[in-house]
């Protein structure tokens, strides 16, 4: 029996030495092993999402020796010295093996990661898989370092909760990265490793499973202090950690759904599919601004409450930096539980009003002055169709900058003629509105008046080539997307994305149209249809709009720092209803509500921040040739009689007795000027509430630099200007 014996290990023997000639050293891993989850986080960091199987790689530097210890007391205390393999263990195994009897046992950490990290090596229990586990871990602790074993081991063993790897299992269980954990929180994560789908940490002390655990626990504990790796008074202090309920570190919030679905739908317009981002650890970093985000919940939410609006009332807000074109903020909803739809990105609703800069910038980018006078009768008809603004007064001839102030529906809609409706429809493609919008067709000669269905961020989006100076980059959520080391990733074209579309800008129209059509829109603030959005001290620019039925109204301004669009809309069920008579309101109008929750939104963004002014008019361009003259002014000796002022919707302080206006559902409302309220230098063109004849108080020399004025008496060098005004 003796001889038997023998002879069975020399054979033995001698067949480890050849399969071990013949096992070369692989050099492939299992693509299991190398999953990785993919992380969004907002522009400062911090994680708004994680998606995909739950793993994120750590160098074994940034893990604490505590944690490695920790691990090695409950899975290999002789890691350190031993071969790669337990020798006696392997004996008795290899023994029983060949002998017919149990395939199991005296797995080592290096066995571990053998067969759970290298491509061909199944999970199998069979002899062969067995001896083919043992040649590598030999040549794995012959040709590997130690540190390396350690830590592919410790980035791929599985801790349950769908973790994989220390760091992502520290995150899982207590909301931290793993060099935040202490020695009983290493202790309890190491013990997971032995069954990570059976044990538990939340729940009853009575739980089997929650017992196996802290028996387990105390077993690396004990271990720790075994090797002396833990002092024993720690462990004698030391207490079963309590975890958190849900796996991830990324906030529950009510918007964090919104944000991970822009981001999906932007990915795959880069080129990365579902299953690169669920595996491929991606780092994804977005222009989203958290406190911001948060506050447009609070900011709607305050304007509802301030106005009385119901739940049918919808809100879109859109806020994107000028200079990147990046979505720093956008309302999806009240909370993405409860509504998926997203208002900011995917409700489409007409801006009415707010689309004429669109045509204001393709006049002035044709040379066209804003000198240029047009006839603005209360009632016309172009094309075969009859046009209105939006109250009777608003009736006679007006220049570009008074038009845009006062919103006179049927100079726009003329304008549009002249300027060619494909011309406007080719820059409002330039500025951001997709080519597929419904209702951008030239055969529309109601275009100017914003018939288009459009989204809140695409208008932001539209404005913002205002604020850049007539540069456009496209709106985006994503600022960089790299590997989990920070290396540039290929979408699934093999195209690098080192390098994203919109980091690059179009250059739309010149510097000087973005500076005169930013002036004319910085008098419907001023003094014209936008009042109730002004900044204070901060200069705005910035254009209202209400539309047909008045079934959605909108505000959509900026300023050099920020662009923000504002729409409101009714929605009953399925279907879109009239603003008329909701919330404290008779009628809305986008000088009134969306312009407030401009405000509201605005002061919260530029808070603190240093006002800079826009840079003045180039008053470029010149007078076009189908300018409409100004009516010859008559001499009269008979006193004009005194007229009651009108009311404008969103005028603030309106004067005492003043007559409402009648509005009329096509356009936005205005109110004619005053006799004897001097103009500043934004409305001196458009004669809004002010005489232009009257000199200013303060600063005169803009006033007297009109050739009208020259030899008024406030301006002679011998007589200076009054500093009061008087």
């Amino acid at each position: 029996m003796v001889a038997v014996a023998a002879v069975t290990i020399l054979g033995l023997a001698a067949l480890v030495i050849v399969a071990y000639q013949n096992t070369p050293m692989p050099t492939e891993a299992q693509q299991a092993a190398t999953r990785q989850e993919s992380v969004i986080t907002y522009k400062d960091g911090s994680t708004l999402a994680r998606i995909g199987t739950h793993r994120e790689e750590i160098p074994l530097s940034k893990v604490p020796k505590h944690v490695q210890d920790a691990v090695l007391a409950a899975e290999d205390r002789n890691f350190w010295h031993e071969p790669g393999i337990s020798p006696t263990g392997i004996a008795g195994a290899m023994f029983r093996a060949a002998t017919g009897g149990e395939v199991a046992g005296a797995s080592t950490l290096t066995q571990q990661l053998a067969r759970n990290y290298w491509a061909g090596l199944s999970q199998e229990r069979t002899v062969s898989r067995k001896f083919k586990e043992i040649l590598i871990s030999v040549r794995m602790g012959k040709e590997m370092k130690k540190e390396k074993i350690l830590e592919l081991y410790l980035n791929t063993v599985a801790f349950g909760r769908g973790s994989y790897g220390i760091q992502a299992a520290s995150r899982a269980y207590f909301h931290k990265p793993v060099d935040k954990i202490n020695e009983s929180e290493a202790a309890m994560l190491a013990a997971m490793i032995q069954r990570p789908e059976y044990f538990k940490t939340f729940g009853s002390e009575s739980d089997p499973a929650k017992q196996a655990l802290i028996a387990r626990w105390n077993y690396v504990l004990n271990g720790m202090v075994e090797k002396k790796w833990l002092d024993p008074g720690k462990r004698a202090a030391a207490k079963f950690p309590q975890t958190q309920k849900r796996w991830s570190d990324a906030p529950n919030d009510p918007n964090a759904g919104y944000l991970q679905d822009r981001v999906l739908r932007e990915l795959e317009q880069l080129g990365i599919d579902k299953p690169a981002l669920e595996t491929g650890g991606l780092k994804i970093t977005t222009t989203f601004d958290k406190g911001l985000q948060d506050y447009t919940n609070k900011a709607v939410a305050q304007i509802k409450r301030q106005n009385g609006l119901g739940k049918d009332i919808q809100f879109g807000l859109a806020s994107i930096d000028p200079k990147t074109g990046g979505v720093v903020a956008a309302y999806g909803g009240p909370n993405y539980a409860v509504q998926q739809f997203d208002n900011s990105f995917q409700g489409k609703v007409q801006p009415g009003s707010s689309f004429k800069p669109i045509v204001l910038a393709t006049a002035l980018d044709q040379g066209v002055s804003l000198k240029t006078t047009m006839d603005g009768g209360y009632k016309r008809t172009i094309n075969g169709a009859t046009f209105t603004n939006d109250s009777r007064s608003e009736n006679g001839v007006y220049n570009l900058k008074q038009m845009t102030a006062m919103s006179i529906n049927t100079a726009y809609v003329e304008l549009g003629q002249k300027v060619q409706l494909t011309n406007v429809i080719d820059m409002a493609k330039k500025m951001g509105v997709p080519k597929d919008t419904e209702g951008l067709n030239p055969t529309y000669t109601s275009l100017p008046l914003g018939v288009i269905d459009t989204t809140p961020v695409t208008m932001a989006s539209v404005y913002s080539t205002f604020a850049a100076n007539g540069e456009h980059r496209a709106a985006h959520v994503i600022t960089k997307i790299t590997d989990n080391r920070g290396h540039p990733v290929k979408n699934r074209f093999g195209k690098s994305l080192e390098k994203l579309p919109w980091q690059k800008p179009e250059r739309v129209f010149s510097e000087g149209v973005a500076r005169d059509a930013t002036s004319a829109m910085q008098a419907v603030v001023t003094d014209g249809t936008g009042t109730r959005a002004r900044l204070g001290a901060r200069p705005v620019a910035g254009k209202t709009g209400t539309t047909d039925e008045n079934k959605s109204a909108w505000f959509v301004g900026y300023t050099p720092e920020l662009v923000t669009s504002s729409a409101m809309w009714r929605q009953v069920k399925n279907k879109r209803e009239s603003l008329v008579g909701v919330g404290n309101y008779s009628q809305v109008y986008g000088g009134t509500v969306p312009a407030d929750l401009f405000k509201v939104f605005m002061t919260k963004a530029l808070e603190g921040q240093e006002i800079s002014p826009f840079q003045p008019p180039v008053n470029g361009g010149q007078v076009a040739p189908w300018a409409k003259p100004l009516p010859t002014p008559t001499t009269s000796t008979t006193p004009t009689p005194t007229t009651t002022p009108k009311c404008r919707p969103g005028q603030p302080n309106p004067p005492q007795g003043c007559e409402p206006q009648t509005p009329d559902p096509t356009g936005t409302p205005t109110s004619p000027g005053s006799d004897d309220v001097p103009c500043n230098e934004y409305n001196y063109d458009l004669h809004i509430g002010c005489n232009p004849n009257i000199p200013p108080p303060g600063d005169k020399s803009w006033w007297c630099a009109k050739p009208e004025h020259r030899q008024d008496q406030a301006c002679r060098k011998e007589d200076p200007p009054n500093p009061n005004g008087n």
